[in-house]
């Protein structure tokens, strides 16, 4: 029956699978597995619509009598994406049949009742709480008009101010969000969880672009050669004249790298001044990395560097001990791993719509190891 429950959901099922989910239903404890699985449903639900469990269990009962394109709209469900893990050279996958375990609990709404919220702190001290689904215009203290919101991107204008003082803002953004930015010179930047971005509100220096960046963001660069555009980081500086690349340098992370998507940009230490001939500067599909003050060139997988933009998890040959730090962002959760030897399992896979367990337990099933949820915190232990 699980099968038929599946193919109800994603609108697949035939007249005559519907008339023998309907005779299946008539047992109530089978209505309440039926309940069990629409709930689960609501979670990879794409859109976070809410699904009434009542109502999908009646349209069972009002419908045997129809066939299936008859179906109202409104109570079609996405068909679901299933995730492909590997350990090593190892696949397996996961979809809605592993959605009822018992061990597959959600975590408690009141986690996201204190998730914190993306703020922008304008010249003037004020801080601004931003709602994603807001359309409106932010002010400062005065009443004078700052930056457009349009959702989940706050767009400036270049007002024509071509002399004066630098106005910074800052825009963060905490773990479990993602956010987007257009800056007054038409660069649009899609900044990571727990990311911090410090720009000037219109670019008023004759002589370059410049911003600064805590964390994760991945720019895409209007050209003027004229005026270079500088992301600043705590480890690395890099210099573009307009591109597409990404630059990650989270400081609870020991690891700062730029990846070329088009264009080229040059690399040097926040110490030096950019120099054409002696500063590295390095071609799409490049990471420039530095460590313990060394520069390295590899060629790499872009795709992997810029799929949390897209809202993913893509990991390629991962240590688990980083993908860990990558969860904790994606999910605004923090995981205790209690089995040290577990960091360096290697895994593969792209998750998008899953939960946390559902990316852990697909997990399990390559690595034997156990996990449990308290509060807004996941331990994870080895197997009894």
């Amino acid at each position: 029956m699980k099968n038929l429950i599946i193919k109800f959901l994603t609108d697949t099922i035939s007249y005559q699978e519907l008339t023998t989910l309907y005779n299946w239903l008539q047992d109530p404890e089978n209505q309440e597995y039926f309940k069990a699985m629409v709930r689960a449903n609501e979670k990879l639900d794409l859109v976070h619509r809410p699904i009434d469990v009542e109502i999908a269990y009646k349209k069972v009962l009002n419908n045997t009598s129809k066939t299936r394109r008859s179906l109202p709209k409104r109570y079609r469900y996405p068909i679901f994406k299933y995730a492909a893990v590997a350990v090593t050279l190892i696949s397996t996958s996961v979809g809605l049949y592993h959605l009822i375990e018992k061990d597959e609990v959600g975590i408690t709404d009141s986690a996201a009742e204190t998730t914190p919220q993306i703020t922008l702190e304008l010249e003037d001290g004020s801080l601004l709480v931003l709602d994603e689904k807001e359309q409106t215009t932010l002010t400062n203290k005065r009443g004078d008009q700052v930056v457009s919101q349009e959702y989940d991107k706050l767009k400036y204008k270049n007002d024509g101010t071509a002399e004066g003082k630098l106005v910074y803002n800052q825009l963060t953004v905490p773990y479990g969000k993602r956010f987007t930015i257009e800056l007054a010179d038409g660069t649009v930047v899609f900044l990571n969880a727990g990311t911090k971005l410090r720009y000037p509100k219109v670019f008023t220096d004759p002589k370059s672009r410049e911003v600064y960046l805590d964390g994760e963001a991945f720019f895409e660069v209007a050209e003027n050669a004229a005026h270079p555009f500088i992301v600043h980081t705590e480890k690395m500086n890099v210099r573009v004249l307009g591109t597409q690349f990404n630059v990650s340098s989270y400081k609870n992370e020991n690891n700062t790298s730029t990846v070329l998507v088009k264009g080229s940009v040059g690399v040097y230490r926040p110490s030096e001044a950019f120099d054409t001939e002696k500063s590295i500067v390095i071609s799409p599909r490049q990471q420039a990395s530095i460590q313990e003050e060394e520069f390295t060139v590899r060629e790499v997988n872009v795709q992997k560097h810029i799929a949390w933009t897209k809202g993913q998890l893509y990991f390629v040959n991962d240590r688990f001990g980083n993908i860990v730090k990558e969860m904790e962002r994606h999910y605004d959760i923090k995981i205790e791993n209690n089995y040290p030897e577990l960091n360096d399992t290697r895994y593969t896979g792209t998750f998008e719509s899953e939960t946390i367990e559902q990316v852990l337990n697909v997990f399990k099933r390559n690595t034997q190891f156990e996990y449990r949820i308290e509060k807004d915190k996941i331990i994870i232990t080895t197997s009894p």
